[in-house]
Formats: C-alpha cells, structure tokens, sequence
C-alpha cells in the first residue's frame, strides 16, 4: 500500500483494516481471527465516532457475544470493560449499559477496589500500565452512567499512582509489578497518562492534567527516539537491548496510546508542539503499518483521531 505525501497513514489502510476485520471477525466466540480483539473493537469504535454504521454494527454483534464481567485477570477486566464502556457511549442501549455496568464492576473487584475503601489487592502484583488503564476505565465509566462512585474510586487510584508508584530515589516512575522494581516502561507511562487524562473531565479538577503533563514530560525525556521518532518500550540502562514497537501484541500498543494522548495534550493545553510529536509517532510507524494494519490497531486508530481534530487546529 502507497503511502500518502505526508507518510501518515492512509484513508485507503485505515478501510482495509476494517475490511479485514469484517473477513476475520467470528461473533460466535467474540473474537477476531489474527487481531488482538480488544485493539479491534476500539478501532471500530472509533470509526463508529466519526459515522462509520458498518463499523458501529461490527462491533457492536462482536461485542454483544463478549460478556462483561466474565474475565478472571485484572488487565484484562478492565480492557474488556473500558470496550464495553466505549461501546455505550457510541450507542445507547439498555442490553449494552446493563453488560457494562457489570463488566466495570467485575474489573473493580478483580482489583479489589470499591466505592468506600482504599484497600485492594497486593498493587505490587499488578503493573503500572495496568493500574492506569483500570483508572482510565473507571474516570469514563463515572462519566457515561453519572456514576459518582466509579469517579471517587479512579481518583483514589490516581492519588495511589502518584504517591506510591515512583522511584523513593530519583522521582521517577516505577512498573512495580513482580518482585523487584523496575523502572516504567512505555505501557506505564502511557496508560497512566491516559488515565489522568480521562480524570480531568471526569472531575473538573485541572491538577490532573499538570500529572499528565509532568508525566509525559518524564516519558518523553526518558523513551523518546530522537533519531527516528516513536517511543523505545524501555530506559536505556533498564537492562536488555533497546527496543521499539508499534504493533499491538498480546494487547495495545504503547506507542499508539502515546500517540492518542499527544493528540488530547495539544487540544488541552493548546500547544501545537505535543500534535507534532504525535504526527512524529505514526509516521515513525507508518511504513510497518501499510502491510500489517491489523498488527497496528491502535496506531490506526490514532491516525483517525489525529485526521479528525485535524480541521480544529
């Protein structure tokens, strides 16, 4: 696939994804064959929000055979309820709102958080990017169902992130997860930025985005390829040789989440300077994108968003 002048991701790449997940797509088991089925739902969705009804039906007929509530690991009960979560806000419908209330519900005790305390699980089993992803999950969720209680719990979760998961030394962010502490990787930067994100609209209170910002700042500083663009998944020095990826995976890609927070970053804070280091993110990417879309779901959906704040700009 031919690349357009500006080496972003083409309209033609984006509808071959979806022409490929309508191929691969098996509402039997709530799956997609050779796609990463949270990644491809959040796609779709995403063309759904810019008027894509086919994009909106597939999704939706996958979704409906995807139980909420039914997934026994935390990372997984809460990427599965912020699908469903997403899913409601492109179309209301009473079926849709119960599976998600469930499934938002099923990620909060998977976690073991819960509306009146602060207690949960063992948080040094579960890994930063984890930890911000269930906080995203819960900030959207508060808003979508007016629910104060899911608001109140991400907030606790963000208050936890910010004060126990960094480095007692040096400041810096942690993974935390498994025995010993080791330092963030890009997961954890980006779906913790993710989640503070979400926690601004979700509460009105501006110190989320200053978190965000400082946090982006962190990961920018310590992750960023200044030779060829993109996101490297860990420090240098964290041990092992360093690598980048824009691929999806077992679950989303780092990159493309960083790419939808710059994108949200420049219209937050009205600097043009985080939209350019996204449109560096894809196009860092966009030759690996063209012939494996649906390895690249998550840099694909990026591209859509950046297309479509393009004319606010």
């Amino acid at each position: 696939m031919t690349q357009p002048a500006s080496g972003l991701p083409s309209a033609a790449v984006l509808a071959e994804a979806q022409a490929a997940l309508a191929l691969r797509a098996d509402p039997a088991s709530g799956r997609f064959v050779g796609a990463s089925a949270i990644a491809a739902l959040l796609f779709l969705l995403e063309r759904a929000r810019d008027g894509d009804d086919e994009a909106a039906g597939l999704a939706l007929a996958v979704l409906r055979r995807t139980p909420g509530g039914s997934v026994p690991s935390a990372w997984a009960a809460a990427a599965e309820a912020a699908v469903h979560v997403e899913a409601v806000e492109v179309k209301r419908d009473d079926g849709l709102e119960k599976t998600a209330r469930a499934a938002v519900d099923a990620a909060l005790a998977a976690f073991g958080w819960n509306a009146g305390s602060d207690e949960g699980v063992d948080e040094g089993r579960l890994g930063t990017d984890a930890h911000g992803l269930m906080i995203a999950t819960l900030a959207r969720a508060s808003l979508t169902f007016d629910a104060p209680g899911y608001r109140e719990a991400a907030s606790r979760a963000g208050e936890r992130a910010l004060d126990h998961r960094v480095d007692a030394k040096w400041g810096t962010l942690l993974h935390l997860a498994g025995e010993a502490d080791r330092p963030a990787g890009l997961g954890d930067y980006a779906l913790l930025v993710r989640g503070l994100l979400e926690l601004l609209p979700a509460t009105g209170e501006k110190g989320w985005l200053y978190e965000a910002v400082r946090l982006q700042g962190e990961q920018e500083e310590r992750l960023w390829d200044v030779r060829e663009g993109g996101y490297f998944e860990s420090p240098e020095g964290a041990g092992g040789v360093a690598r980048k990826d824009g691929s999806d995976g077992s679950f989303l890609s780092g990159n493309g989440i960083a790419a939808l927070n710059l994108i949200d970053l420049s219209r937050l804070c009205g600097e043009r300077s985080y939209r350019d280091r996204a449109e560096g993110v894809l196009r860092a990417f966009a030759a690996e994108i063209a012939p494996a879309p649906l390895e690249h779901l998550t840099l694909l959906r990026a591209a859509q968003r950046f297309e479509r704040t393009s004319s606010s700009v």
